[in-house]
């Protein structure tokens, strides 16, 4: 026995097999052999695998064990299963999503390397596989979670059939420790949540403390801040008091000076006086007759001064009525903004109500659903249809009495304009009014200049004169006062005769624009009927290729209707209903159509629809509604979300928005947010849809609908083409459906046959999936043609047979040539094609050249994984794999 050398691709896979982490070193292995090389002699079997182990580029690093210096005779390579290798590498770390993906990759390479040099060295090469029970309780139950993670995608998942095909599943750690070790875990879990709320209360209490603590000191600082304002205010009133004390100061200084003035002018008036003296006794009489003429006037003055005073009454009083009146204006515009909002209020509330309507009549619709399925609950139905009719009456109740308190709004409404025409009829007789002040005015300004042209003639220094003088002024600002009034009254009817003018110009111009476009409208007729007559033979173009549609979907829903009737589980029916989602993927077929609600407003046109035992391609339902809403000519697509009594038909529901009663979903080709509700839904939803919308279409044109009591005298007589256009707009947002991409569970080898120069192998690929067709077991014989004596070949070949239950392999089927056992289609496929060659090629249907290169592809890919069920392939698996792959290049 000679030394045995330990590989792996990390050192910790040594500690999990219980050896030391003593002498090792680093080495590589090759990820493709070459086969020419064997394992012939024993005495240079060291150095052989000292070579395999230290391969050139491309290889896999590893780390290798050996405990002593003797001569190496056999490898020992340690691996574990995929998942347990990603939590032994992350046992320390937090992983990114990056590093998780490198991990995966390097076992994959590193356990392809281990296939193939198992398969070159034979029992010299031994792979033991390390049990999940080498880890430890947490790391198994983490390693259960990764399995269940990798399962989730095809790739990875193919990773884990090829580990569990090469060897047994280990099995040691059981399902009842993984629960345990999983309830311990969320009891753990529940413990450290407690004690998160208990902190989390604390932490509640201490916030609220601070909050009470920030208030308190919030309101100390607001008073700081009056406190300063308020000594601010009084150092303001101090200065203005320091100046207004100066200002006085000035002032007494300004009128002392005055009063030395005229105590002079004084002294000079007394002597004037005692020189007058003998004058004014001679002028006494004539002084007595002035008197009388100024008491006289002074009587006319204070008549006059009444009338002024009872003037300004009038004008306080007109101001006061103005004022009322301007106030019960604004009272009625507020109260009439407030009806608005009311109205608005209740507007909502009849929307509310018509959609709580229409979820009563669904509730409805599934309870009669419910009914076709079970007759045991009538009476619980009746009790139902019962409550509903009672919310129904409620409705209309609620309805009549919103219409009643609507007509009262109208008749206040209309009160409140009357009250409004009273009080414009009394401005304009205050105006009226007005106007006769200002002549009263101006007589009086007539007067006062009268008596003051006499009073400048008749000046007597005396105390009377001086009063009058008093009089004349006052009377003089409140005719100023007045006349301010005056005048802003008509700049008010000024600017309200401007803004007359201005609408009287704007009508003006508005019609002269109206004559113009009609002038416009009347020279582009000839070019409308031409445009007319263009869009009207696209109608009829388009009507004949529809009718031509009708007429084939006519044909394949009899086929249909045969194969159905014939045997529901037939295999030619479902072969059918392939070709007819292949051929018309928008195509939805329904046994009937109920129209169960509606709408016909100026602002809002809606049809509520419920299918009932509806087709697409496979799919089933037994029954659906959809809602179609017309809002002010934007079309739009309604569904509510899914729920027990629901049924919501595409296989994703995009929320858009929500009300009382449910989420909704709004989708339309015609708006940005129904734009990008419709992106969010997979190419098989967007064919469904059109699919729906057309059934409906169809059903009205061809007044194939029911109806129900509420929607019996609705007119639908508009909706066919509003729901062509909807069609066609959707038709154009509608993405691609993408191909699912070729893919088996199983590559296994039934036969091989070895000649001089020629070489063939017979594989069958289990549950091969391809295009939406499913083939349980395809066969497809590869050979290999003048194969030289050390060199492989590059002439391949490809055989094709009938499969089981006469099941073609290929659309381009039945081929001309046939033997003993059956129809086959032979393809040579040299390193250089000759025309014979490439016309078998060319006449293949395109679909089945890219399924031959699909496979072909998968096949040299997946070419390590096959199965050779004991037998023996005389040629290196790497060549069969470059053949292969040289064909697939040829298609």
């Amino acid at each position: 026995m000679g030394q045995k050398l330990t590989i792996a691709p990390n050192e910790f896979l040594f500690s999990y097999a219980g050896l030391t982490a003593e002498n090792v070193d680093k080495g590589s292995l090759a990820l493709n052999l070459n086969w020419a090389e064997e394992l012939t002699d024993s005495a240079d079997k060291g150095a052989f695998i000292n070579k395999l182990v230290k391969a050139e580029a491309p290889h896999v690093s590893i780390v290798m064990r050996q405990e002593n210096n003797e001569a190496t005779q056999s490898v020992n390579a340690l691996l574990m299963s995929p998942q347990d290798f990603i939590v032994a590498s992350f046992a320390n770390t937090l992983p990114a999503k990056a590093d998780v993906k490198e991990v995966l990759k390097s076992w994959n390479n590193y356990f392809k390397a281990l296939q193939q040099h198992q398969y070159l060295l034979g029992e010299h090469f031994t792979i033991q596989l390390l049990p999940t029970s080498s880890l430890s309780n947490e790391q198994q139950a983490l390693s259960n979670a990764v399995r269940c993670a990798l399962q989730s995608e095809d790739e990875t998942n193919e990773l884990l059939r090829q580990f569990d095909g090469f060897c047994a599943s280990d099995k040691s750690q059981s399902w009842v420790d993984a629960v345990c070790y999983g309830l311990s875990q969320y009891k753990s879990i529940e413990s450290t949540k407690t004690e998160c709320a208990k902190a989390n209360e604390a932490l509640k209490t201490t916030n609220g403390e601070k909050e009470t603590a920030q208030k308190e000191l919030t309101q100390k600082t607001e008073k700081i801040a009056q406190l300063a304002q308020q000594v601010e205010n009084l150092q303001n009133e101090l200065e203005s008091t320091g100046k207004e004390v100066s200002n006085t100061k000035n002032a007494l200084s300004e009128i002392e000076t005055k009063y030395k003035d005229v105590s002079r002018e004084l002294a000079t008036k007394k002597e004037e006086n005692a020189a007058l003296a003998s004058e004014n006794n001679e002028l006494k009489s004539e002084s007595e007759l002035l008197l009388l003429q100024t008491q006289q006037l002074q009587e006319e003055l204070e008549s006059v001064f009444a009338e002024v005073n009872n003037s300004k009454a009038l004008v306080a009083d007109l101001d006061n009525k103005y004022k009322e009146a301007t106030n019960e204006l604004t009272q009625a515009s507020e109260e009439k903004q407030q009806l608005a909002k009311q109205k608005a209020e209740q507007e909502n509330e009849n929307e509310l109500l018509s959609l709580q309507i229409q979820q009563l009549q669904e509730e409805l619709e599934g309870v009669f659903a419910e009914a076709d399925d079970t007759k045991v609950a009538v009476a619980e139905l009746d009790k139902k249809y019962n409550e509903v009719t009672n919310k129904l009456i409620q409705a209309n109740e609620e309805n009549q009495r919103l219409a009643k308190e609507k007509a009262e709004q109208a008749s206040e409404n209309e009160l409140l304009s009357s009250q409004v025409q009273q009080r414009q009829e009394e401005l304009e007789a205050t105006f009226l009014v007005l106007s006769n002040l200002k002549a009263d005015f101006k007589r009086i300004e007539q007067d006062n200049k009268q008596l003051q042209q006499k009073a400048k003639a008749e000046e007597v220094a005396s105390a009377q004169d001086k009063v009058i003088a008093k009089k004349i002024t006052d009377l003089e600002e409140e005719k100023a006062l007045l006349n301010l009034q005056i005048s802003q009254l008509q700049e008010e009817l000024e600017s309200t005769f401007a803004q007359s003018e201005k609408s009287n110009k704007a009508k003006d111009a508005l019609i002269q624009n109206l004559e113009t476009k009609l002038a416009q409208t009347e020279k582009r007729s000839p070019e409308l009927q031409r445009e007319l007559q263009n869009a009207m033979s696209e109608q009829e173009l388009l009507q004949l290729q529809i009718k031509q549609l009708q007429e084939e979907l006519e044909f394949y829903f009899t086929e249909y209707q045969k194969l159905k009737a014939e045997s529901p589980d037939n295999k030619a029916l479902a072969e059918f209903k392939s070709k007819i989602e292949e051929r018309f993927p928008q195509l939805v077929l329904s046994d009937s159509v109920t129209l169960t609600g509606g709408a016909n407003q100026k602002d809002l046109q809606r049809i509520t629809a419920r299918f009932t035992h509806i087709e697409h391609g496979d799919k089933y339902w037994k029954a659906f509604s959809i809602i179609v809403n017309d809002r002010k000519g934007v079309l739009d697509i309604e569904l509510h979300a899914p729920d027990k009594k629901r049924v919501y038909p595409l296989s994703k529901f995009v929320k858009t928005g929500s009300n009382k009663v449910c989420d909704f979903s709004l989708l339309s080709p015609f708006t940005d947010a129904g734009k990008k509700a419709l992106a969010e839904l997979p190419a098989l939803d967007h064919a469904l849809l059109i699919g729906i919308i057309e059934e409906l279409q169809i059903k009205l044109k061809q007044n194939d609908v029911q109806r129900t009591d509420a929607t019996v005298d609705l007119d639908v007589t508009a909706w066919p083409e509003k729901l062509v256009k909807l069609a066609t707009a959707l038709k154009q947002l509608a993405p691609t459906q993408a191909l699912k991409p070729l893919n088996f569970k199983k590559l296994s080898l039934k036969q091989n046959m070895v000649g001089a120069t020629n070489e063939h192998l017979l594989f069958c690929i289990e549950n091969l999936q391809v295009n939406g067709t499913s083939y349980p077991a395809f066969d497809i014989k590869v050979g290999a043609k003048q194969i030289k004596d050390k060199a492989f070949t590059e002439y391949g070949s490809l055989e094709f047979r009938e499969l089981a239950n006469s099941q073609a392999p290929l659309a381009t089927w039945p081929p001309e040539t046939k033997d003993k056992w059956g129809l086959k289609l032979v393809l040579d496929l040299p390193a250089q094609l000759n025309e014979q060659q490439q016309n078998a090629i060319t006449s293949l249907k395109e679909e089945d050249k890219l399924f031959i290169k699909e496979l072909l592809t998968k096949l040299a890919d997946r070419f390590h994984t096959l199965d050779r069920k004991k037998l023996k392939v005389n040629q290196p698996l790497e060549n069969w794999q470059k053949l292969i792959a040289g064909m697939a290049a040829k298609f």
